[in-house]
């Protein structure tokens, strides 16, 4: 329950992510930037995330860097 604010922002940045793909599903070049930039936001969430929970780790820098890379790489290459 502690943990539902920083969700929530996640839910919300999300649905916000999901209505520039509705958007602007004509222009990959959009669909490309958006999703990097979502991607950014989701290893700053994740890095912030846990830091405020103390249990922050090189591990857990490492999967959420590797998750947002390799969420980048499914939609650009989809894109092509």
């Amino acid at each position: 329950m502690q943990n539902m604010g920083d969700y929530s922002l996640l839910a919300s940045l999300a649905g916000i992510y999901v209505l520039v793909i509705f958007r602007y599903q004509a222009t990959p070049r959009y669909l490309l930037i958006a999703t990097v930039i979502f991607a950014v936001i989701y290893f700053v969430w994740g890095v912030i995330h846990h830091l405020k929970n103390k249990n922050f780790h090189a591990k857990i820098v490492l999967e959420y860097f590797l998750v947002a890379l390799l969420g980048v790489a499914i939609v650009s290459t989809l894109l092509i």
